[in-house]
């Protein structure tokens, strides 16, 4: 008799301690569902990942698998259209998501990128390649989708936005591996160049593209341009998307320098000059079926073809800009013929005189 509150007591223990099991594979089932593996998740189930959860909080492993899940599913469709639609905070949440999974996919891509054999790398870095166009269209998505609730005016940043904050990551990793992560995005601007067509982008791309390879040059990338292997068709299609890319380029400083005083024209010019020299564009612009000692010993002359190439196409170029460009255009090509030659015997003459001695 005395035994049997005990027994009804364990029995109601043990009861409770089964409720709680059942309650917690309940929960954990149904944690699966709202949340599966990334491997296998449908669009809706990875926009309920990158919505309600703190990806700062899920390990690395997981990390990864989402950047995986979500390369492969931006290549296929538009994922916005299956996410949820979010709360305002949840939208805070989901921009924050996709810059952390955006810097896990460029660091996990670079750093795989150098251990790619050197005959493999242009056939890894075009995949990279279509994935930024996509990834960074999808993160432009989602930045313009919270400036739209912030009641901020759209950005035209396009996917290029994505290529500044690359460069932030590159800095904010350790010194000794800023370098080789640098070097697999100059490796994938050469990529880029040599496998798509310029000509298929609007010009406001091709402009922002311009600047953001200028500046890449400007630090010597084309120091390293020798790492991938190219084809005559590479070779072809560099060139055309260059002239392309140059005349891109030659627009954004009509505009520049239409805002300049008199005082500053001739300094401007020349340092334009002097970026577009040290670029070494003639290497790709002019060919001349010299050998690679001939080519070398030529620099100048070759320098000098290619200035002539492009003042034979700024003409055309001119026409082809915008109606209320077309003055500063007009104007800065007038200004570089004007000064053109002394700047270029300026170049040639140290060549010159250690010809006469």
């Amino acid at each position: 008799m005395g035994t049997r509150p005990r027994s009804v007591k364990a029995r109601w223990a043990w009861r409770i301690i089964l409720l709680a099991g059942l309650l917690a594979i309940a929960g954990r089932i149904g944690w699966t569902i709202v949340f599966p593996h990334p491997s296998g998740a449908s669009a809706a189930a990875l926009g309920r990942w990158l919505v309600m959860r703190d990806l700062s909080e899920v390990g690395a492993d997981t990390q990864l698998a989402l950047v995986d899940r979500l390369q492969d599913l931006l290549a296929d469709q538009d994922v916005m259209d299956a996410f949820p639609e979010p709360s305002p905070d949840q939208l805070e949440r989901l921009v924050a998501n996709v810059d952390l999974l955006s810097r896990v996919w460029f660091l996990a891509r670079a750093r795989r990128y150098q251990e790619i054999p050197d005959n493999q790398r242009m056939e890894y870095l075009q995949r990279q390649v279509d994935a930024v166009m996509v990834w960074g269209e999808f993160d432009n998505q989602v930045h313009q989708k919270g400036r739209r609730q912030a009641g901020l005016e759209p950005s035209t940043d396009k996917p290029l936005r994505l290529l500044d904050s690359i460069n932030d990551w590159i800095q904010a990793e350790a010194e000794a591996e800023q370098a080789e992560l640098q070097q697999s995005v100059y490796d994938a601007v050469l990529c880029w160049l040599v496998t798509s067509d310029v000509s298929e982008y609007e010009m406001s791309m091709r402009r922002a593209a311009a600047d953001r390879i200028a500046g890449v040059l400007d630090e010597g990338a084309a120091a390293s341009a020798d790492r991938l292997e190219l084809t005559s068709a590479h070779q072809e299609q560099l060139k055309d998307n260059a002239w392309l890319l140059f005349e891109a380029w030659f627009r954004n400083r009509a505009i520049e320098f239409a805002g300049l005083s008199g005082d500053d024209h001739v300094a401007y010019i020349e340092a334009r000059l002097d970026n577009v020299s040290n670029w070494g564009l003639e290497r790709v612009l002019v060919s001349d079926g010299s050998d690679s000692e001939a080519a070398t010993e030529s620099s100048q002359a070759r320098l000098f073809q290619f200035v002539g190439e492009l003042m034979a196409q700024i003409p055309d170029w001119i026409e082809r800009a915008p109606e209320d460009e077309r003055a500063a255009f007009e104007n800065l090509a007038g200004q570089i013929k004007s000064n053109l030659v002394p700047y270029l015997l300026k170049k040639a003459l140290p060549d010159l005189l250690r010809g006469i001695q």
